[in-house]
């Protein structure tokens, strides 16, 4: 009778550790089977390398000839981003991977950015067989190796697109007064947190937030844009962003109707655009 209770319990000490074995298992690939699948994607692109990329793609989607080219035009913007941050990211390889599902599918659907950038890689879509992607991208990437990691995505993708300065071939304080003829001049409460409704695209607020940097740059210098870039801010507001740079709300505010103004005095009058109002706070003024 002893050794067939001692028999019992040694079998069911054996289901007990199957079955945490095997539920260990399915925590983990529930935990890291994304990471996983994605590895083992990755592993069968083809890719090309220039100077400072490495690009990476499926086959069929291009040619190596068309992607090779790719990478050394963009050669000439990392020089260019490059030396905006001191030479930081000399040395630095940006990995950029054409995957036509994944992490570049998941930014399209959430209305964001149409590609996703982690540390120095960026994940978007081909869209035809000629490679294209914001300069923006390249920024986010380049900033991760001089400045470390951001303290909020939000705020990253803002400040690399000041570091660009340019939108679309236009100057980005213009390109901003052109989308603020269109809606308004917004608040930087609204840029930061408000409703989607606010802006006719994610395009529109991701300009206006970099002009918005632009502008703290132009009247605080470079340090700070760095102070913003690393304050850890999951949800930036008014609030968090006065107590990083050390001002208020309204003075925050203000600074940026007086740049953006300075360049819509530059454009064209539009009846349905913004004008100057004449209550506008001035310098100095309460």
């Amino acid at each position: 009778m002893t050794g067939k209770m001692t028999c019992e319990r040694g079998v069911g000490r054996l289901l007990a550790i199957s079955f945490l074995s095997i539920a260990g298992i399915v925590g983990a690939l529930m935990l890291f089977g994304r990471p996983v699948r994605q590895f083992v994607r990755d592993a069968f692109l083809r890719h090309v390398t220039s100077a400072h990329y490495e690009i990476l793609w499926r086959p069929g989607l291009a040619s190596a000839e068309a992607m090779s080219q790719f990478a050394q035009r963009r050669e000439s913007l990392f020089a260019a981003l490059d030396r905006k941050l001191g030479d930081a990211g000399s040395n630095a390889t940006i990995r950029i991977i054409f995957d036509p599902g994944g992490a570049a599918q998941r930014a399209s659907e959430s209305s964001e950015t149409p590609y996703s950038v982690s540390k120095t890689t960026i994940r978007t879509r081909l869209s035809g067989q000629t490679p294209e992607l914001f300069p923006a991208a390249d920024a986010e990437a380049l900033l991760y190796t001089a400045w470390g990691k951001p303290g909020s995505p939000q705020i990253a993708r803002w400040v690399a697109v000041s570091l660009v300065g340019g939108w679309r071939g236009a100057e980005i304080g213009m390109a901003a007064a052109q989308v603020e003829q269109k809606l308004g001049h917004k608040r930087i409460a609204t840029l930061l947190a408000g409703p989607p409704g606010e802006f006719s695209s994610p395009d529109d607020r991701d300009l206006l937030g970099g002009a918005w940097i632009s502008e703290i740059a132009e009247f605080g210098g470079p340090d700070a844009v760095r102070k913003l870039y690393a304050a850890k801010m999951p949800r930036p507001s008014v609030g968090e962003v006065t107590r990083v740079l050390g001002t208020t709300p309204s003075e925050l505010d203000r600074k940026w109707q007086l740049w953006m103004y300075a360049y819509l005095a530059g454009m064209p009058s539009s009846s349905g655009g913004s004008s100057m109002p004449t209550d506008m706070p001035m310098p100095g003024g309460r």
